[in-house]
């Protein structure tokens, strides 16, 4: 009890240091989904062996939010540390303490910016002296000038703590865990290869100093899935799958647990991107770029039962992008959809076609919020998701591999399907 009460203390700490210096940058800290969301002042709260909780500041108001631990990447604080949830333990004492010791961490202090290259894969340390949409030049650490093109770097780490990611969200979390020695060194040079100084793309003429490094975000191409966390595991599923006494191709015991662990987080995939699809506060790209995503859940005929609060005990069915795009014009300032007491009804089982079908249940609780955060609805409905395992097989050095693609299919209200 006394850990989590030293936690709370540390996270109201940090929310008073991120209103107090709203005024010299961007507040707070960024949090990454691995769906390609960005949330801006964003603070974690906790962190346990299934779920990421964390609150985003919307002008005066806070809001929660409560997402699967396989859908949260990353965490950046403004003062240019970084947290992966994939490095955070299971163990709940152990990941108290890590996040705390993430929340009250002091500013990185780095003379230098740092670029992470992709090929090879180096960080690059040195001063930026001017930066456009398309190059950077700077001075290594060793010396001299350089100059490279952005669409060669994955990632920039500034001086003054703030970041700028110009790759896929799933791509670099893995990577900074792997550079966090280097990222973190405070020797540079025993500790990064720098780059050989090359001739320095001239900056535009202008007697006013060169223009500031662009601290924006790019919006990298989304990828909802994560590498599984359990290497031995995937090996195993990505071996050719046996054959059934049928001749229809069959999971084995490694696969089935895998592949069963997928299935419900593809759930969990789908209730995080009703809640982004839902936010006000997120950009129309944002929210269309997360419909197409959750659509690509689902089988391509799925569809979404809905109840009705003027017609209880009534129910009707709609496809999936009519019903997530119905949901983007709710009149509500944000939404939050949780589900709970998650479990499989119907196991995987695989049927004739030799596709393997099962049904996960769930209490889903919807609510909305008005101005201050005001609930202005709020129901719970039992839903019934079918799932779906369908074999892909792909020839690859000249041996025929199968993997299973998990997919979504009919969502139901009440008793399962």
């Amino acid at each position: 009890m006394l850990h989590r009460l030293i936690l709370c203390f540390a996270t109201l700490c940090l929310l008073h240091k991120a209103s107090a210096q709203s005024n010299t940058g961007p507040a707070g800290d960024a949090i990454y989904l691995a769906n390609g969301t960005r949330y801006k002042n964003a603070q974690l709260v906790e962190i346990t062996a299934e779920r990421v909780k964390f609150t985003v500041k919307h002008g005066d108001a806070l809001t929660n939010h409560n997402y699967g631990r396989d859908v949260v990447l990353m965490a950046f604080t403004q003062e240019g540390n970084f947290l992966i949830v994939d490095e955070v333990s299971t163990n709940a004492v152990q990941a108290d303490q890590q996040l705390k010791d993430f929340l009250m961490a002091p500013a990185r202090t780095s003379p230098t910016d740092m670029m992470i290259r992709r090929v090879p894969l180096e960080v690059l340390r040195g001063t930026i002296s001017y930066e456009s949409e398309e190059v950077i030049n700077y001075q290594p650490v060793n010396g001299g000038a350089a100059s490279i093109n952005k669409n060669e770097l994955l990632m920039i780490f500034y001086s003054d703590g703030k970041h700028q990611i110009l790759t896929d969200f799933v791509e670099i979390a893995p990577i900074l865990a792997d550079l966090r020695p280097q990222l973190t060194a405070s020797a540079p040079a025993t500790a990064v290869t720098t780059a050989p100084a090359v001739p320095v793309t001239p900056s535009p003429a202008t007697t006013e100093p060169a223009p500031a490094p662009t601290r924006q975000t790019k919006t990298a191409p989304t990828r909802p899935t994560r590498p599984s966390p359990t290497p031995a595991a995937e090996a195993q599923a990505s071996k050719p799958a046996p054959a059934s006494p049928t001749g229809k191709l069959s999971l084995n015991e490694a696969d089935y647990v895998t592949y069963r662990a997928k299935a419900m987080q593809r759930v969990d995939e789908f209730v995080s991107y009703i809640n982004i699809i839902t936010d006000k506060s997120l950009s129309g790209d944002d929210k269309d770029r997360a419909i197409e995503q959750a659509i690509k859940l689902f089988i391509p005929d799925a569809t979404i039962e809905v109840t009705s609060a003027s017609k209880p005990g009534t129910a009707r069915k709609m496809g999936v992008r009519t019903y997530l795009t119905r949901l983007k014009l709710l009149p509500y300032s944000y939404t939050k959809v949780s589900w709970s007491e998650v479990q499989y009804v119907k196991e995987l089982t695989q049927e004739a076609d030799g596709n393997y079908y099962g049904t996960i249940t769930g209490q889903q609780t919807f609510t909305g919020y008005g101005k201050s955060d005001a609930v202005t609805y709020s129901d719970v409905t039992q839903k019934n998701v079918r799932v779906k395992l369908q074999p892909a097989q792909k020839l690859i050095n000249e041996q025929v591999e199968t993997n299973w693609q998990v997919l979504l299919g009919n969502v139901g209200v009440g008793s399962s399907q």
